[in-house]
């Protein structure tokens, strides 16, 4: 038979002890109070530059699609645009993607706490599904009998340039609610670099005259 020293029997009464107090205090219901969880919503962080519109955009136009150029382009729906300290609409026109397989997506407006934030839009490979033409939507040559006025002479103000990689897109003459309307130069940034923009025009068929989009090629 062995026998234990007095420490090392006063050691064992201490652990004994201790194993029955945590035992008793899970017996005896001992509850654990925990916080509250709170949901926390998170915003995409600020673009450097990106600018806070407090005025929401208004409802898109309805448009009249024109002659498709050819089987390849892609029809761009036009868009509210933040020029000038007001909404600015952008209309629809074919575009040529920027390589094969290439599908557009639409730009939007993203509402945040303070205000609007417009996203542009931008071509990509094949990731997403390309808007095609709405359902519905009255696809047609729009001939017009009344040729286009003389393109107005603008003046292009190098220092309101956004960037380098923007391009000036000049002015043209347009058809909508009954007469010709002049839709203003601005600047642009190619869909992809070297690309070259291909300028709207009228054409003169024996029907009338037929508006041509331009497009990016």
């Amino acid at each position: 038979m062995r026998l234990l020293s007095p420490n090392t029997t006063r050691l064992q009464t201490w652990r004994t002890a201790a194993l029955l107090a945590v035992g008793l205090s899970f017996l005896s219901g001992c509850v654990v109070e925990e916080h509250p969880r709170r949901e926390v919503i998170v915003e995409p962080a600020p673009v450097a530059g990106e600018e806070v519109i407090v005025t929401a955009p208004p409802p898109l136009r309805e448009e009249v699609i024109v002659e498709r150029p050819s089987p390849e382009h892609v029809w761009v729906h036009g868009y509210w645009a933040w020029r000038g300290g007001r909404h600015v609409w952008v209309g629809g026109r074919w575009e040529l993607p920027p390589h094969p397989g290439y599908v557009w997506v639409e730009p939007r407006w993203e509402a945040r706490s303070n205000g609007y934030v417009f996203v542009a839009g931008n071509w990509r490979a094949g990731a997403v599904v390309a808007a095609p033409v709405a359902p519905g939507v009255d696809v047609r040559v729009n001939f017009v009998a009344q040729p286009p006025p003389p393109v107005r002479h603008e003046v292009v103000v190098e220092r309101t340039r956004p960037s380098r990689d923007h391009v000036w897109i000049e002015g043209y003459w347009r058809w909508r609610d009954g007469h010709h309307v002049w839709i203003g130069g601005h600047w642009e940034r190619p869909p992809h670099p070297h690309m070259v923009w291909i300028a709207p025009r009228w054409e003169h068929r024996r029907e009338g005259y037929v508006f041509i989009e331009g497009y990016w090629h």
